[in-house]
């Protein structure tokens, strides 16, 4: 079962990797990431111009590399040559944007179950490779497919119906629920200022799981607990801030066949 408020669990997923500890979607995050406990991690994924899926957020390099220009006219290697560590501290120089391959080895040796991002536009039938690769590595299991743009979302549940996916959502659509539900979502990926009890209510009579982003504010994370979300996702996913915004405890959790199983994966008790 997916964690949700009514059986007491609430998970803590590290935005981005522990992206307010080390560089954002590196494998220093998310080893920081798992360092700290966690074991969901969200990350950005893009394709170079050479059809090679790499995680970064932004569409050009130049905030977060020493280097300029957009991603998608850069191929793996213009990428892989760039700074992405340097930007954040200068004890994370060297530091690689890495390829998708690179983040299924990690979620394997870690058991950490990635958000895998797909920004709109970023596909461009991308979502056959990408789900390729997931069936070679075997991690189906652990991944959960979100993006803000709909098509992609069902065209990942249209080539593998077991892949958990969920919609992003920050405003852009009219009735964000039933979309989900039209696309096969099983999440609703929300915009933290914009989440509702009501919304929550009416998502679980839709059977949706509600998970919000991006949250860094104790206050804030009681205030969404006691609404009754899913999912939190946090730039500092450690468990002191866990226990600062309400919750103690540990469970173990794990997902399969697009639900979310209990198998002993991290989360927190909103006990």
């Amino acid at each position: 079962m997916y964690g949700d408020a009514e059986s007491g669990v609430v998970l803590v997923i590290a935005h981005r990797g522990a992206s307010g500890n080390a560089p954002e979607n590196t494998l220093a995050a998310f080893r920081k990431a798992v360092a700290l406990g966690a074991t969901f991690i969200e990350t950005d994924l893009q394709l170079s111009r050479d059809a090679r899926f790499v995680a970064i957020h932004d569409g050009t390099v130049n905030r977060t590399t020493n280097g300029q220009g957009s991603v998608h006219d850069m191929t793996l290697a213009d990428l892989r040559r760039l700074d992405a560590g340097s930007w954040f501290g200068s004890e994370f120089a060297g530091e690689r944007i890495p390829t998708l391959e690179e983040i299924l080895e990690f979620s394997k040796k870690n058991d950490v179950v990635f958000y895998l991002e797909i920004k709109p536009g970023s596909a461009w039938g991308g979502e056959h490779a990408l789900i390729g690769a997931l069936r070679d590595s075997g991690e189906i299991p652990r991944a959960v497919v979100i993006s803000f743009d709909a098509a992609i979302v069902l065209n990942v549940r249209k080539i593998e119906p077991t892949l958990m996916t969920g919609l992003l959502y920050n405003g852009q659509i009219e009735n964000p629920l039933d979309k989900a539900v039209e696309i096969g979502a099983r999440q609703l990926v929300v915009r933290g200022d914009l989440v509702t009890p009501a919304l929550i209510a009416q998502a679980k009579k839709k059977d949706l799981h509600v998970v919000c982003w991006t949250v860094n504010n104790p206050a804030h994370m009681r205030m969404l607990i006691a609404a009754g979300v899913d999912g939190i996702m946090s730039d500092y996913p450690d468990e002191n801030e866990g226990r600062r915004a309400g919750r103690r405890g540990a469970a173990r959790r794990g997902h399969q066949g697009g639900v979310l199983t209990q198998r002993g994966r991290r989360a927190y008790d909103q006990a």
